[in-house]
């Protein structure tokens, strides 16, 4: 299934001091298990059309790589789903997750960016 306009999503950057990326990784992998858990691509859970999370170092000059990264590790993780009520039925279910709390805070101490029902505005 592809993203098409319209779509809602999570997105949330997160720029994480490097002697914390460990602990970081720990919580997004938590998370990751539960939406395999209660999401699918198919309609048997709450149905997503794409969920990924990707890290990189943070380079100290974008333009010119060969400068070297900084003391942060980037991390975004998207959710977009096939319904409007796909965020409603997710904030639903974490609140029965065990570490909901503690991920809400991983993201609000690291978070850059935090778009919570977001519309996709452009795709291919």
């Amino acid at each position: 299934m592809s993203v098409k306009l319209k779509q809602r999503t999570f997105n949330f950057a997160l720029s994480v001091p490097l002697d914390a990326a460990d602990e970081v990784e720990t919580a997004i992998s938590d998370h990751a298990t539960w939406m395999r858990e209660t999401h699918s691509y198919d309609d048997s859970k709450i149905q997503l059309v794409h969920y990924y999370v990707s890290k990189a170092h943070e380079l100290v000059n974008i333009a010119d790589p060969s400068q070297g990264t900084t003391n942060q590790v980037l991390y975004s993780i998207n959710e977009v789903y096939v319904m409007d009520e796909g965020l409603d039925q997710h904030l639903v279910a974490g609140q029965s997750w065990k570490n909901f709390q503690s991920f809400v805070g991983t993201i609000t101490e690291f978070g850059s960016v935090l778009i919570a029902n977001g519309e996709v505005i452009e795709t291919l």
